[in-house]
């Protein structure tokens, strides 16, 4: 089984498109996993962060869907 690579919040940034301001703060708030491993360095595994991502995406005008986990 391959191990997805880890990046940082830039890798992240510029693999999902969202400015890194935006990614701390969805980090904080634990809307996205990551992993914490020490002070200063948080590594996220892109695919999981995407996922969690989705369950927020907006599919018509008004209207918020959540995925819910089974």
């Amino acid at each position: 089984m391959a191990q997805e690579k880890l990046v940082d919040y830039a890798g992240l940034a510029e693999e999902v498109g969202i400015p890194v301001r935006t990614l701390r703060t969805l980090a904080h708030r634990r809307v996205i996993p990551r992993l914490i491993l020490g002070h200063r360095t948080v590594l996220f595994a892109p695919s999981k962060v995407i996922a969690a991502l989705q369950r927020y995406e907006i599919t018509e005008v008004g209207r918020l869907t959540r995925v819910k986990k089974s």
